[in-house]
């Protein structure tokens, strides 16, 4: 048996109970319980319309779930109920997380046990230490109290993640399964924003009523350059490179070239300096595509790239141009530190554009590579590989949680009243003021202002008061099983989304539905509680079919606002997940509040201009060269978008209204007569 000392925590409570080998005889993660009613009618997955009649769906009194997969850890680590992290003692308790896992994760697990009751444990004594062994089983049911995001915040922060989360009925605890994964993105309230090191500690940048302070440090970008070489290094099979997974952007090399030239060409714009070797990477890496989807032979302007495969860089030499573009980047900052170079809001603006650039593309990235994931291509073609080093999901165990989450809020039966949350008249700010115009006035010698500002995108600026009307808004978004239900009904009106496979069966005449996800299809009766992903004008409609229509960006920036907890919240953002989850917001959550799911959503206001915009000169075009009528912006965050993006309200993204596959889902809204 493991023995282990105590850990002084300097928080309220203390470490002084472990578990080690014992606990595992008790929690049988090969057979969760759950906690469904023993009616069959009473099941999401039984009784829902929204799955494949031809799907094979057990019954609540059959619910026994596969983990599938989800190793059992050796050790698990039991925590009194004082431990738990305040919002104060994060960074400390993330502290003694990565020394417990260092310690007791042999296997690359831990399990992290809070518990809620110590009279339901008994103490045992050994080799001089007294730790606690559960008597009892876990059930499965949805992720409750607020607190639990402060918990994935310091799981974050100590470099883990959790691979699954849930209470236990008897004994009462929390219990997480963790893992050390390739990257971990931090809350971006542990996130520091970059000062050269000589100035002094009175100039500290710190969050003010004009926004919080954003400039990326390198610790920063080393962890976005993990998840970037993960991606395009560790996904991407060799045979693969030089092919299109979708046929209206580029082949996979391109954006491995294209991310360092971005960089490269924005650090000699910012602060001068001839191309790192070889200078025509500038020629072909620069710019990508966004055809029009119902023209192809129409695109904005971009880069000229190779027609033929044996014209393209290798991907040795692309390698080498990277790493010689972190390089200067690197010699920028150790320039900024000494004082040799003054930081300016001009260079401030340049890194955060270049650091949230490359954000972007690892989301988009991503999305291309998910339309060639595993199972779901003839097999003679290359296929996306899993993210490596993390686990893969439990899904059975995941699924239990989003149907028992789903149930508690019994949206099938719900009346629109129920499903629905008025809010307005209201008057909301959009944007921020931040235009790029000014930079010129802030040379240097107003050091504070420049660090403590907040830095985005040109479409984001200026701050600006908008006055909401009274409506009314879905709680969550669509669903796939409620798109699946919809879709069915059209008869081929509609066509599916392409964050779908559809298996024919000819003996029913019917089509099964599986969703993509990096580490294959999953069947829709595992998530069919996640937010369906398609193209606007598909939810436009079936918005419509509802007598509902899709919001405008003030409507669902009130939305979001007032519910959506976001990445520090514990949202479905920043890697957390790599798939989307059962959304949480709605009546079953004493606030409202929760995640959408991990999705962008859709709004019906067309991507244009407004009062007081000025373009960018470091990346020009990025806004106008949109502003087509055919771009709608879109608000939220993936599970693939990164914090310093899914944690700015006023970042906007947008998208072609028929693009189909792009991470964004919507929810339906309704008018409110006067």
């Amino acid at each position: 048996m493991a023995t282990a000392t105590a850990t002084p925590t300097g928080i309220p409570g203390q470490i002084d109970h472990f578990v080690f080998d014992s606990f595992p005889k008790h929690l049988n993660l090969s057979h969760v319980e759950s906690t469904f009613s023993s009616s069959p009618s009473d099941s999401p997955r039984s009784s829902s319309p929204y799955s494949s009649d031809n799907e094979s769906v057990s019954s609540a009194s059959e619910s026994q779930f596969d983990a599938s997969g989800l190793q059992n850890p050796s050790d698990y680590v039991y925590l009194s109920s004082g431990a738990f992290p305040s919002s104060s003692s994060v960074q400390k308790f993330s502290q003694i997380l990565k020394h417990l896992f260092d310690l007791h994760a042999g296997d690359g697990l831990l399990g992290l046990v809070f518990a809620c009751d110590d009279n339901q444990t008994s103490k045992v004594k050994n080799v001089g230490i007294e730790y606690s062994v559960v008597k009892g089983t876990s059930s499965m049911h949805k992720p409750i109290t607020d607190s639990h995001a402060t918990v994935l915040n310091a799981i974050a922060l100590a470099g883990l993640r959790s691979v699954v989360f849930f209470p236990s009925s008897e004994p009462k605890a929390l219990i997480h399964i963790l893992e050390r994964p390739r990257v971990v993105f931090p809350s971006m309230s542990h996130t520091p924003s970059y000062e050269p090191a000589y100035l002094s500690s009175s100039s500290s940048a710190k969050a003010t009523a004009d926004g919080t302070p954003n400039i990326p440090t390198l610790a920063e970008w080393n962890t976005l350059w993990a998840a970037w070489d993960l991606v395009t290094l560790r996904m991407i099979p060799s045979e693969m490179l030089l092919q299109k997974p979708i046929d209206l952007r580029h082949k996979c090399l391109f954006y491995i070239g294209h991310i360092p030239t971005f960089l490269d060409m924005l650090i000699s714009k910012a602060v001068g300096g001839e191309p790192t070797e070889p200078k025509y990477f500038w020629d072909i890496f620069e710019r990508g595509i966004d055809p029009h989807v119902d023209d192809p032979d129409h695109c904005h302007n971009h880069s000229v790239v190779p027609e033929s495969d044996s014209d393209w860089p290798s991907l040795s030499s692309i390698i080498q141009f990277r790493n010689g573009v972190r390089s200067r980047l690197e010699n920028l900052y150790a320039e900024l530190d000494s004082g040799k170079r003054v930081l300016t809001r001009r260079i401030a603006r340049m890194l955060v554009m270049c650091i949230e650039h490359e954000g972007w593309h690892v989301e988009t990235l991503l999305y291309m590579l998910i339309q060639r994931s595993p199972g779901a291509l003839p097999s003679n073609l290359p296929t996306t590989l899993p993210p490596p080093g993390f686990a893969s999901p439990p899904w059975d165990i995941l699924a239990a949680q989003w149907d028992a989450t789903w149930k508690s809020f019994d949206a099938l039966d719900f009346e629109l009243e129920a499903r629905t949350v008025t809010l307005g008249p209201a008057e909301i700010i959009l944007g921020h003021d931040d235009s790029e115009g000014d930079d010129p006035h802030f040379d240097g010698h107003n050091a504070e202002e420049v660090v403590s500002h907040e830095y985005g995108w040109d479409n984001e600026s200026p701050a600006r008061s908008v006055k909401v009307g009274k409506f009314k808004a879905e709680w969550r978004p669509v669903s796939n099983g409620e798109f699946a239900q919809y879709w069915r009904q059209s008869q081929g009106k509609v066509p599916a989304p392409k964050s779908w496979i559809l298996h024919d069966d000819e003996l029913t005449s019917k089509s099964e539905i599986q969703i993509r996800t990096v580490y294959g299809p999953v069947p829709l009766r595992i998530a069919h509680t996640w937010p369906v992903l398609t193209a606007y004008d598909d939810l436009e409609n079936y918005a419509k079919s509802k007598g509902g229509r899709m919001p405008t960006e003030r409507e669902l920036r009130l939305f979001l606002d007032t519910y959506e907890v976001g990445h520090e919240g514990g949202g479905d953002s920043g890697f957390r997940n790599w798939h989307p989850v059962c959304p949480t917001t709605g009546p079953s959550s004493p606030s409202g509040k929760g995640t959408n799911g991990g999705i962008w959503e859709w709004t019906s206001t067309a991507f244009d201009g407004h009062p007081g915009f000025v373009g960018t000169n470091l990346f020009t075009g990025y806004s106008e060269d949109f502003w087509d009528g055919k771009h709608q912006v879109v608000l939220g965050a993936s599970y693939a978008t990164i914090p310093r993006l899914s944690s700015r309200r006023t970042v906007r993204n947008f998208w072609q209204h028929n693009y189909p596959y792009a991470w964004v889902g919507g929810r339906v809204v309704y008018d409110v007569e006067h």
